[in-house]
């Protein structure tokens, strides 16, 4: 048992190690939004086109009880992936955004060079945060 244990806690922390870090930049929060926003749009053109197949099904002359059902059914489902499009859009929004907030830029910093305070531009990072 103590040796299962042991090989668990190295195989979680040896996993934590060697993981790769995303570099977390505008270029990632704008790619990220673009395929939010296409995945969002895929949702909710699939389901209104799932919502009118639904209704086209169910409502026939000739349909019966149960074609009537699995129309309702489609509707119901089509339904649910535009209204689960929502948050994904919201998302979307929201990364970009964040991509939006991102920017490198030079900043001087104070450095001691033969003995006297000289700045260097030094390239640094700021996110810009809207209270």
């Amino acid at each position: 048992m103590k040796k299962y244990i042991t090989t668990l806690v190295t195989l979680l922390l040896s996993l934590s190690i060697f993981s790769q870090e995303v570099v977390k930049n505008k270029e990632y929060y704008l790619t990220k939004s673009k395929k939010q926003n296409t995945g969002a749009k895929v949702m909710l053109i699939g389901g209104a086109v799932l919502v009118g197949g639904g209704f086209l099904i169910g409502d026939r002359k000739e349909s019966t009880f149960d074609d009537a059902m699995t129309g309702g059914i489609v509707g119901v489902i089509g339904a649910g992936l535009m209204i689960g499009s929502i948050p994904v859009f919201l998302g979307s929004a929201k990364n970009k955004r964040k991509a939006a907030s991102l920017s490198f830029k030079n900043v001087p910093v104070q450095q001691i060079k033969n003995s006297s305070l000289a700045y260097k531009p030094m390239a640094a990072v700021s996110l810009k945060i809207n209270l």
